[in-house]
């Protein structure tokens, strides 16, 4: 496999201003990319430790629905704590990978190209298709290189004919609502942007909902 400069690219840290969703779900990302990793082998923070500080986080949002000014100071200070720590996970891998674009993709961080110059978008892919809340799906997206959103489309026939479901402003949680409990989805989804104005669709993946 040929390898792209890494310098052609860098890790998206913008995260540091995303919703508490797409944070958490990035760490989530982040603890299933780098365990073992060959490279990425002297994190600056501990998978465990992050593992805490995502724990945390994740149960300060629940409190934090429930309303109130402590408790939404509690859920912005445990954000805090994580995104300091994927900053510094982020920056640690964006200097380890320095040779290779594929290693830099692998750790679990979305990656955006330094070239001004456009082109076509890569297919991105579902990475799983989940239905644990009753009435509705939720598609866990590979993220691609300059897409700017992503669109997701559903067919309850095996693809025979298709629902818009959307635009969303990342790949890694976009959830399709209402579905009717019983049937079985077909689900595929696109980045927009590039020179074509979009990507191929991802493969698809089917799931019946509960």
């Amino acid at each position: 496999m040929a390898i792209t400069p890494v310098k052609n690219f860098r890790i998206y840290t913008g995260f540091s201003r995303d919703p508490d969703d797409d944070v958490n779900h990035l760490t989530l990302d982040v603890m299933d990319a780098l365990p073992n990793h060959p490279v990425f082998t002297n994190l600056p923070v501990t998978l465990l430790v992050l593992g805490q500080q995502q724990t945390t986080f994740a149960a300060a949002m629940t409190d934090a629905r429930k309303g109130g000014a402590d408790r939404t100071r509690a859920k912005n200070t445990a954000k805090q704590v994580l995104v300091d720590s994927l900053m510094k996970i982020a920056l640690y891998c964006q200097g380890e990978a320095r040779h290779d674009l594929n290693t830099l993709l692998s750790s679990g961080f979305d990656v955006v190209s330094t070239n001004r110059t456009s082109g076509p978008l890569d297919q991105p892919s579902i990475i799983a298709l989940l239905n644990d809340v009753s009435g509705q799906l939720t598609v866990r997206g590979q993220a691609v290189l300059n897409g700017r959103a992503y669109q997701v489309r559903m067919s309850a026939d095996g693809g025979k004919t298709w629902t818009d479901m959307g635009t969303f402003n990342g790949a890694r949680q976009m959830v399709l609502s209402p579905v009717t409990p019983g049937t079985t989805y077909t689900v595929q989804f696109c980045a927009l942007g590039g020179s074509t104005g979009q990507s191929d669709w991802s493969d698809p993946v089917t799931r019946m909902a509960t």
